[in-house]
């Protein structure tokens, strides 16, 4: 920001602080801005963004373990909301994700997540849906890989030997 000038690309919004406090959210184009009063608190990113998982260790309710991983297509909404209500969105998302893939994998077989992976779905849609709305933040897309975990191959013949 120089000489009181902030250009905001397209499909991306800047939130504007004056003196500390939020002054407004601007959008596209070159805006004026009071230079030494005014700041650039955050850029916010507005176009759906990815956000993947590798396959986690989880343990089911059955002590049994599981692999899940995820993947979460989500979009800012609201840049005010975004920057203030949660600090970073993705990493957000992410632990959210998890924990109640966690919890709801911990009331159910290791066989029922494998081989119904719906009802996992919809309750971690569910707490996403109406937990990240509150953020500023639209989730667009939840996929669940879940499966069992990988048996243990034969040993090597390193293994055999020793």
């Amino acid at each position: 920001m120089s000489l009181g000038l902030v250009t905001v690309p397209e499909g991306r919004a800047a939130v504007i602080e004056r003196l500390g406090k939020f002054r407004a959210v601007l959008g596209p184009g070159r805006h004026f801005v009071l230079p030494f009063a005014d700041a650039v608190r955050a850029r916010v990113d507005l176009g759906d963004q990815i956000l993947s998982a590798p396959p986690r260790v989880i343990e089911a309710g059955d002590g049994r373990e599981v692999l899940i991983g995820f993947e979460v297509v989500f979009a800012v909404t609201d840049p005010r909301l975004a920057t203030y209500g949660i600090s970073n969105p993705a990493i957000a998302i992410e632990q959210l994700t998890t924990t109640a893939l966690r919890q709801e994998a911990s009331l159910t077989t290791a066989e029922r997540a494998v081989t119904a992976p719906g009802e996992l779905h919809r309750t971690v849609w569910t707490v996403l849906h109406d937990t990240t709305g509150r953020w500023g933040v639209v989730t667009r897309q939840l996929k669940l890989d879940v499966r069992p975990p990988a048996a243990p191959g034969p040993p090597s013949t390193a293994q055999e030997w020793y």
